[in-house]
């Protein structure tokens, strides 16, 4: 079982770890943005006009991506990660070795030297887990699985 501070330890790190791909993502839009203005005062070709118009098309699709990212931060900052005994969003789970940070996706991130990842409520490994406790067997994806803890 993970102590209090240990789980805001965990919390800060996953909202370092989402706010730097939020400001990867940032600067890529700015990147594409840049490249897909043309000066309309000089001349450009049809292949600067193709290019510019890829950037605008790639900006967008980073712009896009960027909204699902800002969004996810704000589901990490409301995640409730005060203590728990139940698998539910705010919880950190331990399930064959692996941690999971329940409520908010995220690719793997390092907190004091253990790596977590993100689990949705969306997930369907969430639905099996959902609700039970340290200890407790399911079945998923036709394997027997044990908690091995819930913080």
């Amino acid at each position: 079982m993970m102590d209090d501070k240990a789980k805001l330890r965990v919390k800060a790190a996953l909202l370092a770890h989402l706010e730097a791909r939020l400001r990867a993502t940032d600067t890529a839009v700015g990147r594409e943005d840049s490249a897909a203005m043309l000066d309309p005062e000089s001349s450009f070709s049809v292949d600067d006009q193709s290019q510019s118009d890829e950037a605008a098309d790639l900006g967008g699709l980073f712009e896009k991506v960027g909204e699902h990212q800002h969004s996810t931060v704000a589901v990490a900052e409301q995640l409730d990660f005060g203590p728990t005994t139940e698998v539910r969003p705010g919880a950190i789970v331990v399930l064959d070795g692996s941690r999971y940070v329940v409520g908010v996706v995220s690719s793997p991130f390092e907190c004091d030297g253990a790596t977590y990842e993100g689990m949705t409520t969306d997930a369907p490994l969430y639905g099996a887990i959902k609700g039970l406790h340290a200890g407790d067997s399911f079945t998923y994806d036709a394997t027997e699985h044990r908690i091995d803890s819930v913080s």
